[in-house]
């Protein structure tokens, strides 16, 4: 299995190349159909991430100038294979306002999910602070592997309470990249 998972179930997979080729085939798709509507294409989450363990779905950011312009994208996303979904679990409303979500797959099995927001936005800049302190912080990496198999095993079939289980982790890294991004612009 390269991709595809059952909505609101829980299981990592090693990481896998094919990943980064499989966003790549979509970005390249993207492009073709809304042209310069995006302002940039982004490989988020954990399968961005080389070596570590990984749902097997590929997230994607796609930057926008304005929201009005994401949400006028629907047509376009349902011809590509694309469903609008308006609710997030484990996502509170004040989350929410800044993206328009689509997934491709049957609910059976998800393999895309597309977070379509403003370019540089906070939302858009914390995904990628993330995924870029993880690629680069191989032992912090590591440690959020070992945090997801443990919450993986804990929660199988609750998605919702194993997202939120890694906010504390989350957050403590998003911290630390912070502080790294402070260090080099005042030096």
């Amino acid at each position: 299995m390269i991709i595809g998972l059952k909505r609101k179930t829980v299981k990592l997979i090693p990481y896998n190349p094919k990943w980064a080729e499989l966003f790549k085939k979509e970005k390249q798709r993207f492009k073709k159909t809304f042209g310069d509507t995006i302002k940039a294409i982004e490989h988020v989450g954990s399968t961005a991430i080389l070596g570590i363990s990984a749902k097997p779905i590929i997230d994607i950011n796609i930057g926008v100038k304005s929201l009005e312009i994401a949400r006028g994208m629907k047509g376009k996303f349902k011809k590509l294979g694309y469903s609008y979904r308006p609710f997030v679990p484990g996502r509170t409303k004040e989350k929410l306002k800044g993206q328009e979500l689509y997934v491709k797959g049957p609910e059976t099995k998800r393999t895309h999910y597309i977070h379509v927001t403003i370019y540089n936005s906070d939302y858009w800049k914390r995904d990628l602070l993330f995924r870029n302190y993880l690629r680069k912080n191989s032992s912090r990496a590591k440690q959020y592997t070992e945090l997801k198999r443990r919450l993986a095993e804990k929660y199988t079939n609750d998605r919702e309470t194993y997202t939120k289980s890694k906010d504390q982790f989350i957050n403590e890294t998003l911290k630390m990249a912070k502080k790294e991004l402070e260090k080099r612009v005042t030096h």
